[in-house]
């Protein structure tokens, strides 16, 4: 089957809301158009988040599952939403790495998370904190769903989340759970406003665009966003694309393919060595 490298029809829209930066700069960054030569995605992915604008032009038509009796702020888990598996191609709003896989939209806990893998869904998104410290119960729960064949992706933490940005942030410091920091748009992990950078430690697995994200929150509104919420989408989508191409990819593949394909950032990064697990995401090269 026979494919254009295309550039989809709401790739560019955000240059009208800010002239001075690359309208979808941060899929370029992870080589999103070569992961699209390949698969546009018909692996679901689960969000766990606080709730979502499902009337949003770039999410009806996509979710199989959503609680409406749902009453909690809905920007956050748009924004994380669309940046997984927003409508893409279709002139409105963003592009997603996810492109056209369609989205379970579960409320923040891990009973959520046991609820999709037990619905079928093989990957699940946490962009959330439960806390500061290790919790056995959770770990059983987590364990429960990662050995039920489903992949953990986790937001590392935005530095000040725990109290430094070394400390570790669960559930993304779980074992079973992959954890995702932040770079820009250069691969630099220092955060470019001068704040405290997001979490760099031991549980960190990959780096993925987290400064300055472009996103949508709501019908029609488009904005800039910076925390590692919005990096760890992004491996989502990008995991549901490997799915798609591989369905009978175990979690330990993936989480090997992800890192042996990763973008070595070392030399952009001295500081952080050994903190931001295997590299930068790449999309195509996955």
């Amino acid at each position: 089957k026979y494919e254009t490298l295309n550039e989809p029809d709401d790739y560019s829209l955000f240059q009208n809301w800010n002239n001075n930066t690359s309208s979808s700069w941060h899929l370029d960054l992870i080589n999103a158009q070569t992961a699209w030569s390949f698969t546009h995605g018909n692996t679901p992915i689960a969000i766990s988040d606080q709730n979502y604008f499902v009337n949003h032009e770039d999410l009806i038509g996509k979710i199989l599952h959503y609680d409406t009796t749902n009453t909690s702020s809905q920007g956050h888990g748009t924004a994380v939403a669309t940046l997984a598996g927003a409508n893409t191609d279709n002139g409105e709003m963003v592009s997603s790495i996810g492109y056209d896989s369609q989205l379970g939209l579960y409320r923040m806990s891990y009973n959520e998370i046991l609820s999709a893998t037990y619905n079928g869904f093989k990957i699940v998104n946490m962009s959330w904190t439960s806390g500061c410290n290790f919790n056995q119960y959770i770990q059983d729960a987590i364990n429960e769903v990662y050995n039920n064949g489903t992949f953990i992706i986790a937001a590392a933490g935005n530095g000040s989340t725990c109290g430094g940005s070394t400390e570790l942030v669960y559930p993304a410091a779980h074992d079973n759970v992959y954890a995702v920091s932040s770079v820009d748009h250069n691969d630099l992990h220092d955060n470019p406003n001068g704040s405290s950078s997001h979490q760099h430690n031991s549980s960190v697995d990959l780096m993925a665009p987290g400064y300055n994200v472009p996103l949508t929150a709501a019908p029609g509104w488009g904005l800039f966003g910076s925390g590692t919420s919005y990096a760890s989408p992004i491996v989502a989508g990008a995991v549901s694309l490997m799915l798609s191409v591989d369905p009978d990819l175990t979690n330990q593949e993936i989480e090997d393919i992800l890192g042996m394909t990763a973008q070595n950032i070392d030399s952009q990064n001295p500081d952080y060595i050994g903190m931001m697990g295997d590299g930068r995401l790449n999309a195509g090269g996955a």
